[in-house]
């Protein structure tokens, strides 16, 4: 049996199913942003500044990381 390298292993950690689900949530927040700014630029309804598109995105990950730790300290045991 080959031994597996350090890349693999860190790999291994980080592809689990929570991950996968947090990425796809974050991946989907930054579409919607992205959508509604291209609309609003495109309609003239809103001006968006570019530079602040990734804030959504950013609060769903805080949002999860808190929802994450309270959950796990108030496990029970």
């Amino acid at each position: 049996m080959k031994p597996r390298s350090k890349a693999s292993i860190i790999l291994s950690k980080i592809n689990t199913t929570q991950n996968k689900i947090i990425m796809k949530t974050m991946l989907l927040c930054l579409f919607l942003s992205i959508s509604f700014a291209i609309v609003s630029e495109r309609t003239g309804w809103l001006e968006i500044d570019w530079k602040i598109i990734f804030i959504p995105a950013l609060l769903v990950l805080q949002i999860i990381i808190i929802g994450t730790a309270l959950k796990n300290r108030y496990k029970k045991h």
